[in-house]
């Protein structure tokens, strides 16, 4: 089910901007997308019902599998009557609602894991997880976006919506069996959502994820940009920017996960940053200008590994904070929270880019990640300290 919503989620916030660069629309346009995106990131505001209310059943999530995919078809059948060309604003606004639906969906696939898996197995999942979403990409832009983007929109909305069906079809077939029993936990009150942040520990991961992230955040934000004004075309920049940047993102999940279980999430994290930090420094060197099709392409594919490698280690972590009967809850505010900064980031960025230029962004994303990577290693180093 990851796959299948990782497939859309890309689509919404990569393809479209593809197809709309292609088109000539603003960069300013382009950041709307990922404000558009918001729903799937605010889903902590909503994450309580779907921890009190298994809509009927045994089972406590599997039923929100279903209804969230079926609103997911409904929603990507809806850009059939839509046009790049004429109408990317309407296109824009299709976006907010499916990702409404597919953040809802992430929030009962968040419960199913932190209640149904062993601790010991966070990592394994997390990891799992972020491969699937890289291999949805993956499979977006070779299968898809890259065979049928010269014919036309139509087409690529068609066969997104032929695989949308087939994981309704899938939804329902899995719901009876993945699902977990509703136990005798108290149900979480309506304003728990921030409750996990009562965690200090909580409180320090979500502020050290997002600061290592943000020296790549802007180039990750602006893959569209960065290859279509590169000269590559819509069916290219699918190829090197979605299935080259989402092979990084498997290789970066799948391959942080023994770091993690040896070295713990602290210190994964802040050596992540670190490595950020001097790759961006390396690329300001020689300037953002100079950097051709495979600088460009090349940039675009580190900062895919690098962002899905962070995700699968503050994941793992965050897993271990979740309480029995709030795991939805706790695990959908900590990812919701930290990606609506991310995406407040990513489209503020985008909104100035034609402005002050990427390599202004990038020397403040640089500072930002800095603080973080300091941040990482003092406060791993503290806890150390404590006895056990």
């Amino acid at each position: 089910m990851t796959f299948a919503a990782a497939l859309v989620a890309q689509f919404a916030t990569q393809g479209v901007a593809l197809f709309l660069r292609s088109d000539e629309a603003s960069s300013a346009l382009i950041g709307m997308l990922y404000l558009a995106a918001a729903p799937y990131t605010l889903r902590f505001l909503w994450a309580p019902i779907v921890d009190r209310y298994p809509l009927g059943g045994a089972g406590r999530y599997g039923r929100w599998l279903i209804a969230t995919q079926a609103a997911s078809c409904l929603t990507v059948a809806a850009l059939f009557m839509l046009s790049p060309a004429q109408t990317p604003g309407l296109i824009v606004a299709m976006v907010a609602i499916f990702m409404l639906a597919l953040g809802t969906q992430q929030t009962a696939i968040g419960g199913l894991m932190a209640a149904g898996l062993r601790p010991a197995l966070f990592a394994r999942a997390t990891s799992l997880q972020g491969a699937a979403s890289a291999t949805a990409g993956m499979f977006l832009g070779a299968a898809v976006l890259y065979l049928l983007a010269d014919i036309g929109w139509w087409a690529v909305i068609a066969a997104l919506l032929s695989i949308s069906v087939a994981a309704l079809f899938l939804s329902m077939w899995l719901s009876g069996r993945a699902d977990v029993p509703r136990g005798s936990e108290p149900l979480p009150p309506f304003l728990s959502q921030f409750s996990i942040f009562r965690s200090f520990r909580a409180r320090q991961l979500f502020v050290v994820a997002f600061l290592v992230d943000c020296a790549i955040l802007i180039p990750y934000a602006a893959k569209a940009v960065l290859l279509i004004d590169a000269g590559f075309s819509v069916s290219d920049g699918a190829l090197y920017g979605i299935v080259g940047g989402n092979l990084l993102g498997i290789v970066g999940a799948l391959g942080i996960r023994p770091f993690v279980e040896r070295f713990g999430g602290f210190r994964v994290l802040g050596g992540l940053g670190l490595l950020n930090i001097i790759v961006i420094l390396a690329v300001l060197s020689f300037g953002w200008d100079q950097l051709g099709e495979t600088g460009t392409v090349g940039i675009i594919l580190f900062s895919n590994g690098a962002v899905f490698a962070s995700f699968a280690a503050s994941r793992a972590v965050a897993l271990t904070l979740c309480r029995p009967g709030r795991e939805a809850t706790e695990m959908a505010s900590f990812v919701g929270i930290a990606a609506v900064l991310y995406l407040l980031l990513a489209g503020g960025g985008m909104a100035l880019l034609d402005r002050v230029g990427m390599a202004s962004l990038s020397l403040a994303g640089v500072g930002l990640a800095c603080l973080g990577v300091f941040l990482c290693f003092h406060w791993s180093s503290k806890a150390a300290e404590k006895p056990a």
